[in-house]
């Protein structure tokens, strides 16, 4: 998710926000893309800002909505997980602990979901890219990642 001129402390809630609603239309050429409430899949890569101050508000979904997220940020699991859940979105890839959340970890894990991967493939594909350029081990770099509830 773009979130340019959007200050830190704002990015995880524009993220959870368009989780569970924010329908927008987007023209990129000729096509019509779904953005928002309305996408299939809403990705955060940044630093985990819930770390650092309390949310405000509740984001709201409809319950199992089909949408998937992915929050590359540290230990999004454990900061994302009850704001996530309100949204009816499904945690297809967050992170357990400490990380770098960089531009390789989300390439891999979007060719997976493009190409209908399972889960537990696209974890594994992020895992793989990490450790191919952090060099953290492929078992620590597998316990980074997780995926679902």
């Amino acid at each position: 998710m773009r979130t340019m001129g959007v200050t830190s402390s704002k990015r995880p809630k524009t993220c959870l926000f368009a989780s569970g609603q924010d329908a927008t239309d987007i023209t990129y050429g000729t096509q019509l893309l779904q953005a928002g409430g309305r996408a299939h899949l809403v990705a955060y890569v940044g630093h985990d800002g819930l770390m650092d101050f309390s949310l405000d508000r509740t984001f709201v979904g409809m319950a199992n909505n089909g949408r998937q997220t992915i929050v590359l940020a540290c230990a999004s699991q454990r900061f994302f997980n009850g704001p996530l859940r309100s949204t009816g979105a499904y945690p297809l890839l967050w992170t357990t602990g400490l990380m770098a959340p960089e531009a390789y970890t989300l390439r891999a894990a979007l060719q997976g979901w493009v190409a209908h991967e399972p889960p537990t493939a696209i974890e594994e594909r992020a895992a793989q890219a990490y450790n191919t350029y952090q060099k953290c081990g492929i078992n620590g770099a597998r316990r980074l990642f997780a995926t679902g509830w």
